[in-house]
Parts: C-alpha cells; structure tokens; sequence
C-alpha cells in the first residue's frame, strides 16, 4: 500500500542489506574473501528456486542457472550444473522415503538432514565439489519514495515519467512499499556452513497509476535480459572482483 506523505510517519520496510549512511558497506562474505577464494575452487549449483504460483516457471530457472554457470566460469570457478545435484537429491530422498510426514505434511528435520548431507558428501566424492551454490528468486517488500525504487543493487521507475512531472508540480509526493523480485545467492561449504550469501534486485512486481497499484503482467516477469543479467551481477560480482582490485578476473 502507499500514502500521501503528508498523512504518514516512518514507514519500516523489511529490506536485506540497507542501512543508514554510518552503516558499514554489506559484506557478502562470511568468512575472510582470501580464505574463501583459496578454499573455493569448484562450486555446485542447485536447481534455482523460484517462488510458488509462478506460471510456466522452467524457463525461468534454466535463464538464471545459464547466467550464473556463465558468471561463475568467468571467474575462473570450475561449476557443476545442478542436474547433478538434482539427480543425487532425488535418488536419495527416495532412498529414506522422503521427508514430509504423510499425516501433518510436515518436514522431518533428521531425515531432510540425512539427505542434505548424503548428497553434500556425494557431490564432493564424485566431483571434487568445495561447495554448493544456492540461488532463490524471492519476493521482498521494499521501501519506495517519489518515482523511483532503489533496492539491492538497482533501481526502476514505479511510475511514468509524466505522472512524475505532474506529481512534481501539484506539491504531491507518495512513499511507501512494494513487492520486488531479487536474486538471492548463498554458498555454502560441504559441511552446510555458509560462506557467502549476497543479493541482486531483477525487477518490481507492481507498479502505479494515479492512486492505485497494478501487478506487473506475468508475460513481463524476467523478461528483460538486461535486468536478468544485472541481477546476476550483483549477486556475484564479489565473487568475481580479487580483494585489492576493481577489475573483474576473466
């Protein structure tokens, strides 16, 4: 929802990685980048999760787990694409007769366990994996003032530039939230540490026209290969980028 600002406070948005301006830059890596990038050599992805009710979502996941493979090869990584985890992940919970309760539905935390683990050890034996890249598209209500929304690393218009320029001269300004898809990236070891988790923002799933919002029509959600590739590029770019550079290694 938003509100004139003449008749709102402070508006506290749940947003991953923001802070004041005395705040510390966010640092994506959990243990030291040296230590990371000389532990780290080949990583495995899992299959990129995608958040429920998205129609026809396959060929999401195969864009987003391209660019990334891309990506991480680029940085000198050797990837593991994520039908092998898949393939391991499946034989196994099938092994332990799955992991949901057929009465509650709910998880069994030992059994899923068992299988996280037995597919961590299996993906190490077999390729030689230091560790296992998960990648989720998540939705996140971020905080919005004016025109334009900035979260996780990009920036869109909520509205047109027209209805900006009107806003503008009538003395109106609007703020509030909005549900945003970012990429979300987390690395972690064989031992299901994480080592890295880091964000990059795709694009808002809704947007405005004079007082009201609208959601973003399906045939428009990820899209736009630039935003696609720039998310990706966020989320990894420290990955990318050797401590004491601004260059990226090829």
């Amino acid at each position: 929802m938003f509100r004139k600002s003449i008749l709102i406070g402070i508006l506290i948005a749940a947003l991953l990685g923001a802070g004041c301006a005395t705040t510390p830059p966010y640092n994506p890596f959990k243990i030291g980048q040296e230590e990371f990038n000389r532990k780290t050599k080949t990583i495995a992805l899992a299959p990129v999760f995608i958040p429920e009710g998205l129609e026809d979502p396959e060929p999401v996941k195969i864009k987003f787990e391209s660019l990334i493979e891309s990506r991480l090869r680029e940085a000198g990584f050797l990837v593991i694409p994520s039908r092998e985890y898949a393939e391991i992940w499946k034989r196994t919970t099938e092994q332990v007769g799955g992991y949901f309760d057929p009465v509650s539905g709910k998880r069994d935390e030992t059994k899923f366990k068992t299988v996280q683990e037995y597919t961590y050890r299996e993906l190490s034996t077999k390729f030689n994996m230091d560790s296992l890249l998960y990648s989720s598209i998540l939705v996140f209500q971020v905080k919005w003032s004016g025109g334009t929304v900035h979260w996780h690393g990009t920036s869109e218009p909520i509205k047109s530039v027209g209805e900006q320029f009107l806003e503008g001269l009538v003395g109106i300004s609007y703020h509030g939230t909005v549900p945003a898809a970012s990429l979300v990236a987390t690395i972690r070891d064989i031992n299901g540490q994480d080592l890295y988790v880091n964000f990059g923002g795709i694009q808002l799933l809704a947007k405005t026209s004079g007082s009201k919002f609208f959601q973003v029509p399906r045939h428009q959600l990820f899209s736009n290969e630039e935003q696609n590739s720039k998310a990706v590029s966020l989320a990894l770019e420290p990955l990318i980028t050797k401590p004491g550079s601004t260059e990226k290694t090829k």
